[in-house]
């Protein structure tokens, strides 16, 4: 079967067209909603006392530095008195899991400049965070609860290389199945 030069040479063409087509289209598809957040919880010391902390939550949608994400439950106990309202004791209860969950299982960084030392615990979650247990302790006004999240560590900055390879190729193939549907 002779071989028709022309057409071997437009196929790369057409193949490459193709591909960005579906790259277009797919990215219109996508789920329009927020689901995966980067979290960092930073814990600032001062002379060997806590001066300050914070916690940070910011969208990550296309954030490819995440291990494998699991299902990880934590159990804690914040204080509040009873009146407190339900959505106040739900956000401080989903707070306090991420700051626990960060601390046991997030990448930890340390940076310090004279007396002041910052930890840095980084890692994602996929909302949303569910609480399955909340009970109220009258007599140490605090309530236990149990949260169970979706939950990946950062990686150490040397697999970036590799985890936005795979990231890339993950996203062409979800986009191409997304084309077909």
């Amino acid at each position: 079967m002779p071989v028709n030069r022309e057409n071997s040479a437009s196929m790369p063409l057409m193949l490459g067209l193709v591909m960005a087509f579906i790259a277009c289209a797919g990215s219109s598809l996508a789920y329009e909603g927020i689901q995966t957040y980067y979290i960092r919880y930073d814990i600032k010391t001062s002379n060997n006392k806590i001066v300050e902390d914070s916690l940070l939550m910011v969208p990550a949608e296309n954030d490819f530095r995440a291990e494998n994400f699991s299902q990880i439950s934590v159990e804690g106990a914040i204080s509040a008195a009873r009146q407190d309202s339900g959505t106040e004791i739900s956000k401080r209860i989903r707070e306090d899991a991420m700051k626990t969950i960060l601390m046991n299982h997030g990448l930890k960084s340390i940076s310090s400049k004279d007396n002041d030392t910052v930890l840095s615990c980084e890692g994602a979650v996929i909302t949303p965070l569910t609480i399955i247990k909340k009970v109220y302790n009258e007599h140490n006004q605090t309530y236990t609860y149990r949260v169970r999240m979706e939950f990946a560590p950062i990686a150490f900055p040397d697999r970036w290389n590799r985890l936005g390879i795979k990231y890339k190729i993950k996203k062409l193939m979800r986009d191409f199945i997304q084309f077909f549907k």
